[in-house]
This record gives C-alpha cells, structure tokens and sequence, in this order.
C-alpha cells in the first residue's frame, strides 16, 4: 500500500501563518495530499514541565485543537472541505516538533516566516522557520508575510519610536 503525499503545516496565528496556512490548502490541493496542521504547545514559557500540567493536559490539547480551528476561521472562513484534514497537536517546542512530524522525504513542510523575538535574536537563534529549514529531512516551504502585513509592521514600529522619542 502506498501512503499519500502528506504536506505538514506548522500553525500559528500570525499573519505569516495565516498566509502559510492558505498556501498549504493550496498544496494540498495541487498535490492531492494529505494536510496535517500541526500545533505544538508547551505547558511553560521556559519549556519545563511543572507536575500539575498533567492535570489540564487534556484541556491544554483541546485548546490547542481551538487555536488550529481559530486560525482557519481567520485565514479561509472555516476548515476547507475539500482537502483530507488532520487536526493535530504535539506537546513539545514547535522546531523540533514539525521536524520530527516532517520525516517522511516525500512530505512538504510549511512555516510561516517571522521575525524572531528579542530574546531569540540576542541567543543567536533564528526562529521556528529556520529551525525547520535547518534541520528538515524534507523540503520547506518557507512562506514569509505579505507586503501588507510588512508595511503596518514598519509603520507600527516607526510611530512607537516617534511616540517614544516625544
């Protein structure tokens, strides 16, 4: 038996992963492919896990599940129908999480492209995007925001600095 073409989407609410999410639809059509929209969470900031996690494991995943549907509400007005759709959710760091879901070498995995957070940047490290391009068995499809999103983010930056300058 063969298995599908599987194209992995890494979710996140951003609008880089908003985009990302339509274009996996999109592949997933083209490719007649399975689409697995991945969620990974951790129960901490830091990435430890605390004893009592255990407890609201199952309503951490569930609102995990949430955020997936969120977000396809956001980019597309709903889950698409015409595409083979799997929810999933994994409790780990979101790289090393769509590395590891990402195995097969036939799969497509797909990342929206943002800009790091500060303390990332100031460590060194890229983002999720470039872990996943760093270390994916697979080919990556790094989707970076459209110009729209581009320019209120420049323009959001340059008034705060004005305002703070004030």
């Amino acid at each position: 038996m063969t298995e599908r073409l599987r194209v992995i989407l890494g979710v996140h609410d951003s609008l880089s992963g908003l985009r990302a999410l339509r274009r996996a639809v999109g592949e997933a059509r083209t490719r007649a492919a399975e689409l697995h929209a991945v969620r990974a969470w951790m129960p901490t900031a830091g990435g430890y896990y605390a004893p009592t996690v255990r407890m609201w494991e199952a309503e951490l995943d569930a609102a995990a599940k949430a955020e997936i549907r969120h977000a396809f509400d956001t980019a597309m007005g709903g889950l698409p129908r015409d595409v083979d759709l799997r929810l999933v959710t994994v409790q780990a760091l979101p790289g090393p999480a769509l590395v590891e879901y990402a195995y097969r070498d036939d799969d497509l995995l797909v990342v929206g492209v943002g800009r790091p957070g500060r303390l990332a940047r100031l460590a060194g490290r890229g983002g999720t995007s470039k872990y996943c391009l760093n270390r994916a068995l697979c080919p990556v499809l790094m989707v970076p925001p459209d110009r729209f999103a581009t320019e209120c983010t420049r323009l959001t930056a340059r008034d705060l600095t004005r305002s703070l300058q004030a």
